[in-house]
């Protein structure tokens, strides 16, 4: 028995305590009207599961709620497509649970199905099987459970990458909070991933159920710091895709157009000529949506010829605009009193980050190395 406040009692305390109020706080408060937010919550919840055995343990009162034992383990073939239902419902507009996607439980409710014999043993030999576990720290029987895990791990991030490549050709500002917010979402997968097969492979069982533990402390936190430092995330994600999975979109892009080359010819001179003359990209938020709007050139045109006639994304084409006004600004004495941050804003970006970024991308150089570099001439 585990005697007085250990590092593992403190660690379940504190993973407990995060995970039922991230849990309550995801399911309950009606004030975020993001339906991703309810597989976050499911999530946070599924992992506390984990935990509360631990800690049960630790206080000694584990023999009198033996049926939270193996919940987790025994629920675990649902963290795979929560997490992937989680990314598809940040960043496809208008998503909808429709019946196709329960499909993805499947494997849950057959686990459920095999586990059902210990589910309704009794507390006794639910207590017997912990302390075994405790002794051999076995979980070679999740082999199946890392293989599911790895492939809902590698469809989150195809969505990730697809919803950076939606915008850079509809948006002309990334907020990377978002982008960075689901990538290390998702990389919590790897963790279960790598320790079941560290256990598969090797005779470090019991590191790894620290380890494991670790992992899920780890998420909840983030989860937690996620919530107090950038609450917008909870809300919706900017400019979302259409409901098109990746092989249909990328087929289907272009082919219904019907644009003859004169006709492309002709759009981007309106284009240029248009955005030469009334520097939409001076906004800083601006869109595809938007730009369509201004020019009058529908949206789809819009993309194709900026694409195929410019060879740029929509973030590229909207970027070089605003680094070539950043260089003239630069170059100019009636901006030598602007800093570099000033120029930016005054050229329509609204972050550092991009800027110098893009700045990198198109020059070659940092802004201050190259205002330098014009004040050396």
């Amino acid at each position: 028995m585990i005697q007085g406040i250990t590092p593992i009692n403190t660690v379940t305390s504190i993973g407990l305590f995060l995970g039922l109020t991230l849990s309550l706080f995801l399911l309950v408060n009606k004030s975020y009207k993001n339906k991703a937010n309810i597989f976050l919550g499911l999530l946070a919840l599924n992992y506390t599961l984990y935990i509360i055995p631990g800690y049960l343990y630790g206080a000694r009162l584990l023999e009198s709620f033996p049926h939270f034992i193996h919940l987790g383990p025994v629920l675990g073939f649902s963290v795979g497509p929560l997490i992937w239902l989680y990314v598809v419902a940040c960043t496809q507009k208008k998503f909808q649970m429709r019946p196709v996607l329960w499909l993805h439980f499947i494997p849950f409710v057959l686990n459920i199905l095999y586990k059902l014999p210990f589910l309704l043993s009794s507390g006794t030999s639910k207590y017997a099987f912990f302390l075994e576990f405790l002794e051999t720290g076995d979980v070679r029987d999740s082999t199946l459970g890392a293989i599911h895990l790895s492939i809902y791990f590698v469809l989150a991030c195809r969505v990730i990458f697809r919803y950076r490549k939606h915008l850079n050709e509809t948006s002309s500002y990334i907020d990377e909070a978002y982008h960075r917010w689901l990538l290390f979402f998702s990389l919590n997968l790897i963790f279960p991933i790598l320790i079941i097969l560290l256990v598969v492979f090797t005779d470090y069982r019991f590191i790894s159920i620290k380890v494991l533990m670790f992992s899920f402390l780890t998420f909840l936190l983030g989860l937690y710091i996620a919530v107090l430092v950038k609450p917008e995330i909870f809300h919706k994600f900017p400019n979302r895709m259409p409901v098109l999975n990746t092989a249909e979109e990328e087929k289907q892009k272009y082919e219904r157009s019907n644009l003859q080359e004169a006709q492309k010819e002709k759009l981007v001179e309106k284009l240029i000529q248009y955005v030469e003359t009334e520097k939409p990209y001076q906004e800083p938020e601006l869109t595809l949506g938007d730009l369509s709007k201004q020019v009058n050139i529908p949206s789809h045109y819009l993309s194709q010829i900026i694409n195929e006639k410019i060879n740029q994304s929509f973030l590229e084409f909207i970027n070089s605009y605003r680094i070539e006004a950043a260089k003239k600004m630069l170059a100019s004495d009636k901006y030598d009193h602007y800093t570099i941050i000033a120029v930016a804003f005054e050229a329509g970006f609204n972050s550092k980050t991009a800027f110098y970024t893009a700045f990198k991308k198109f020059t070659g150089a940092t802004p201050s190395k190259y205002r330098k570099s014009l004040l050396a001439s």
